[in-house]
Order: C-alpha cells, then structure tokens, then sequence
C-alpha cells in the first residue's frame, strides 16, 4: 500500500472594490497555528513583484483561524485590475505556501 501527501496550496479569491476597507476570515480548522507565523502579499502577475502586503492577524491561533485585512487607504493606493495573492506560514523553521488565489481591484 501506497500513501501520499501533498502539500498544494489552497485557492481563495478575492474582489474588493478600491478606497474600500477589506477583511475576511480564513479559517484553517481543525489546524492548531498556535506557534505558527503567517504573512500574505499581492504581488504583479506580470512581473511577480510584490505591490501590497495584507495584514494577517490571528483570531484564534488555536482553532486556526486568521483575518487578513487591507485599509481603505491601501486599496485606494492599487491600481484597477487583477493582482495574485499568497499566504505563507512557517512552523518549526519550515515555510510552505498555504494559500493562493486572484485578487480583482474593481
């Protein structure tokens, strides 16, 4: 018998319209992230580079759960158009890839 694992990314997209707040729940139960590290950025899908970074807060770390947010005065500051996105973790020195997706600026 044979196993396998894969580490693959998630996909989330999102679409928020510019000079509008954004916020939304990701929510990784049933995966404890109590000592983990997350961070997530927009980046071209053009060139790679990234052009905003996502504020990613915890709201439960235990029951795995984080909001990821940009201010008003940030989305006011993308350009119209669509953008991709990523969310890192890193635990015990390991970093992957959680999640990945599209992000429409409207």
């Amino acid at each position: 018998m044979s196993s396998t694992f894969s580490q693959q990314p998630g996909t989330l997209n999102f679409v928020f319209s510019r000079g509008d707040d954004f916020s939304t729940l990701v929510d990784f139960s049933p995966i404890s992230m109590a000592g983990y590290i997350v961070s997530a950025s927009m980046h071209s899908l053009v060139t790679g580079n990234e052009v905003q970074p996502l504020t990613v807060v915890f709201v439960s770390a235990q029951d795995g759960r984080v909001n990821v947010s940009l201010t008003d005065a940030q989305t006011a500051a993308l350009a119209r158009g669509t953008y991709g996105w990523q969310m890192r973790w890193t635990e015990n020195n390991a970093t992957r890839t959680a999640l990945t997706g599209v992000v429409e600026v409207l």
